[in-house]
């Protein structure tokens, strides 16, 4: 328990937070957030203990969760240990936040290609789009299993939980796009099919760093997609057969390209 025995009255912690007075009085009076005391004067007042405890009610507010629901989440008195755990928590949900944002982003870009293509989104493609959204987060694959030479290696390649959130929502909106693409029956050697390609190559390029063992770590991972998360399994078996193909395209052009350069050198 902390030892700061300083007090707020109400009116300091309704201008401090935002939170009206006439909220405070029923978070009090249904006790989500009971006053410490009162004064002599009858007066409630706060410490620093639940000035704690009411950031994690407006944050839990803020996600839309009910009181009831914040009831069960709120830690009262935390100790430091408890406050890590609080933070923790909270960074999490709002990722999850982020990634419907980033989810929201990438089904509209899929949409689009599939106009651009001349085809309207059919229905099933909107289907998949919400299995994916629903059934996959990156928060999910903290329950993958990775090796030690996994963790080793993509602990030095990502350092980040923001490295990591970048690649994953890369990887997902280039998935999705095949996918679109795929269906609205564009070919590999389509201009759009190879404008994919190559930010996929880029993207490869950049989890990797060119290095054979951090290939390889993706590899395993690969073909491990049993123990995926459901959205990101089924996502992915029904995108890279197009991506593969659109990639292999890419990559025989970019082979031409440097064939005929290299010739043209010789012959100078």
């Amino acid at each position: 328990m902390h030892t700061d025995d300083k007090t707020f009255g109400v009116g300091e912690i309704s201008a401090a937070t935002g939170v009206t007075v006439r909220t405070l009085q029923h978070y009090d009076n249904i006790g989500l957030l009971p006053t410490t005391g009162r004064t002599a004067g009858g007066r409630r007042y706060y410490t620093k203990d639940d000035l704690l405890c009411l950031e994690q009610i407006i944050f839990y507010k803020s996600l839309g969760l009910s009181l009831q629901e914040i009831r069960d989440k709120v830690i009262k008195r935390p100790d430091l240990s408890q406050i890590e755990q609080i933070l923790q928590e909270q960074e999490l949900a709002l990722y999850r936040k982020i990634e419907e944002a980033y989810a929201g982003i990438a089904a509209i870009e899929a949409h689009r290609t599939a106009v651009a293509a001349g085809n309207d989104t059919p229905w099933h493609l909107l289907a998949f789009f919400i299995r994916c959204f629903n059934n996959s987060s990156l928060v999910d694959w903290k329950q993958y299993a990775f090796n030690e030479t996994q963790k080793e290696v993509f602990g030095r390649r990502f350092p980040t939980e923001q490295s990591a959130f970048d690649l994953y929502h890369t990887w997902r909106r280039l998935a999705l796009k095949a996918v679109t693409l795929g269906l609205a029956g564009a070919g590999p050697e389509e201009p759009a099919a190879q404008e994919l390609a190559k930010v996929w190559c880029t993207m490869v390029q950049e989890a990797t760093g060119g290095e054979s063992e951090q290939a390889d770590a993706f590899v395993q991972m690969q073909g491990d997609r049993a123990s995926w998360p459901e959205g990101d399994r089924e996502l992915f078996e029904a995108s890279q057969a197009f991506i593969d193909k659109a990639v292999n395209q890419y990559l025989s052009g970019q082979t031409s390209g440097d064939d005929k350069d290299g010739g043209g050198s010789r012959e100078s």
